[in-house]
């Protein structure tokens, strides 16, 4: 939990809340953990799982843990419970991309409509959080490129408020990368508290989460 997750969750949260179709004194906010995507070897790394469920409680997020690799999955879950109230799904814009890769819906035989008509057939807003490309330029819904034969399909979405841009996200946090994070840490560098949140900082060291061992001396190269 870094940074960018945290302003991730504020910021897609406020403008979720702007939504009128939103009731913010009836919003419950989940933090989402598939078990798909933290395999390694084909196995789950149970304890490197259970440690960013663990620092997420710390933050006061309410965890769910689901084994849904794809949004319109998730989407059809959550919606049995909100009686067709809106859902707003926040991620980063890189995930976005992921959505409109095909490759992913060759088991439905309507293939990515299909899939696209379950995902925003439970009232679900995609809330997109940018990234930063190599030139410092932001990379967002508005130059965002799906592959030529969905750009229309994109472009429906976006004008209809389907899909919609975080606006204020933190352009400063923008360059830290969880996994670069995770990798400073077991391998004993500094620099990394500097780029998750106080609490968090301190979670990990407790706990020794994701390898974490004190430094002693010099920084390892």
């Amino acid at each position: 939990v870094t940074y960018v997750n945290v302003d991730m969750m504020i910021s897609g949260l406020r403008a979720f809340r702007e939504d009128p179709e939103v009731d913010p004194e009836r919003l419950l906010v989940l933090s989402e953990l598939t078990l798909n995507d933290l395999r390694s070897g084909g196995e789950i790394d149970e304890t490197d799982f259970m440690d960013r469920v663990d620092l997420l409680c710390s933050l006061g997020q309410t965890v769910l843990i689901s084994n849904h690799q794809e949004h319109y999955r998730l989407a059809s879950y959550l919606a049995q419970f909100t009686r067709k109230k809106k859902i707003g799904i926040i991620l980063g814009i890189n995930n976005l991309a992921r959505i409109f890769e095909e490759k992913y819906y060759e088991n439905l035989n309507g293939g990515i409509l299909e899939s696209f008509g379950r995902l925003f057939g439970t009232n679900v807003k995609l809330l997109v959080y940018p990234s930063v490309n190599d030139d410092e330029s932001l990379r967002t819904c508005e130059n965002f490129s799906p592959a030529q034969h969905l750009v229309y399909l994109f472009k429906h979405l976006y004008d209809n408020q389907n899909i919609e841009d975080i606006k204020d996200a933190k352009v400063e946090h923008l360059h830290i990368i969880s996994d670069n994070v995770i990798e400073m840490i077991k391998r004993g560098k500094s620099g990394w508290e500097e780029m998750v949140p106080n609490r968090v900082s301190k979670a990990i060291k407790a706990q020794s989460m994701f390898g974490y061992k004190p430094r002693i001396g010099v920084d390892i190269d």
